[in-house]
């Protein structure tokens, strides 16, 4: 662990695992405070926020959510019910024009906003993304990505 990230070692073991994901992938951050590292613009994200708070939650399974990849995109409003329907690690911020999506690694936050992206356009709807969303999490392991896990299927709007 290098000097400007030694301070994450108070962390609980749930956001510090997730966030030296991130260290390892995309360096140092960009900000550094007591709670929270910040990235701006690394690789295909606006940002990615890690936090030393962690959400527990149990779908699909049981884990914690502690990085948060932040991308812009202006979410049509009568989308947003659906996209709460869907999973509450997407956030859509209206005024902003960014979604996020807090999860547990990058790959999954991938994921996330793809399967976003689906139910925006219509071309899924909240109940083929659910199950879709489960699947693909169970199915690889966190570092591992494919199409839908790798990157975003779509540009940024």
């Amino acid at each position: 662990m290098s000097a400007k990230s030694s301070h994450i070692e108070s962390w609980p073991t749930e956001s510090r695992e997730a966030a030296q994901l991130v260290i390892d992938r995309y360096g140092e951050p960009d900000e550094i405070t007591e709670y929270q590292l910040v990235w701006h613009r690394p690789g295909p994200w606006k940002r990615i926020l890690a936090t030393d708070v962690f959400f527990g939650h149990n779908f699909p399974g049981p884990h914690h959510d502690s990085v948060e990849s932040v991308i812009d995109y202006r979410v049509p409003p009568k989308k947003f019910s659906e996209l709460a329907a869907f999973h509450g690690c997407v956030i859509a911020d209206r005024t902003a024009g960014e979604v996020s999506a807090r999860c547990h690694d990058e790959q999954a936050n991938f994921l996330a906003l793809n399967l976003m992206h689906d139910i925006v356009t219509g071309a899924k709807s909240v109940d083929d993304a659910r199950p879709y969303y489960a699947k693909g999490i169970r199915r690889l392991p966190p570092q591992k990505a494919n199409s839908m896990h790798g990157r975003t299927a779509f540009r940024s709007r």
